[in-house]
Parts: structure tokens; C-alpha cells; sequence
């Protein structure tokens, strides 16, 4: 999923039914991303969010069809800033619906 060794095998909970932390919480907006983007999603798919430092990018998913999560890796600097918020949505919506049609 990322460069991160973040133990993604635990979750916690979020104020969203479907989107979960693993590993650190910050308050920097990576939140409300996973909240838009389990909005757009099916509501049989999970959102699980992972952060941290020293990230080559400011978010970076990964789609898992056998358990139905996308997992969201965040820069802990940067994580609601530097990319296009809808365009990853349609990326997402498009690699669920690829997974989907196998």
C-alpha cells in the first residue's frame, strides 16, 4: 500500500460508519477526504486511513476487492492539499468498478 509500516490489521473507528484509522490521528483534513470519497464509493466498501511522515506523495490508495477496503495513505505535512479531490474519487470509483467487472 505504501512505504508506511502501519499496522493496518487494527482500526479504529471514525465518526463515519465506514471509515476507519490505522495508525496515527491527525486533524488535518484527512478525515473529510475519507469521508467524501466513502461517500461516493458502494456502501459495502470500508475506507481505511493511514499517515505519516516522509511520504513521496500526499495520498496514495489502494483498492482491495476481496475485503472491499480502500485504503488511503495520507503525508502526515500535507494530507488534504496537492492533488485534485474529485479526480481521485473518480480514479477510486473506476478502479472499484474494474475490480468489480473481473
Amino acid at each position: 500500500m505504501s512505504q508506511a509500516n502501519d499496522d493496518s490489521t487494527t482500526a479504529t473507528p471514525t465518526d463515519h460508519s465506514r471509515v476507519f484509522r490505522a495508525g496515527p490521528a491527525f486533524a488535518r483534513g484527512e478525515l473529510e477526504v475519507a469521508t467524501d470519497i466513502a461517500n461516493a464509493i458502494h456502501d459495502e466498501w470500508r475506507v481505511v486511513i493511514t499517515m505519516g511522515p516522509f511520504r513521496g506523495y500526499n495520498i496514495h490508495y489502494n483498492i482491495e476487492p476481496e475485503s472491499r477496503i480502500v485504503h488511503l495513505d495520507f503525508y502526515s505535512v500535507r494530507p488534504a492539499a496537492g492533488y485534485n479531490r474529485q479526480q481521485v474519487i473518480a480514479d477510486i470509483q473506476k478502479g472499484i468498478q474494474q475490480a468489480q467487472d473481473l
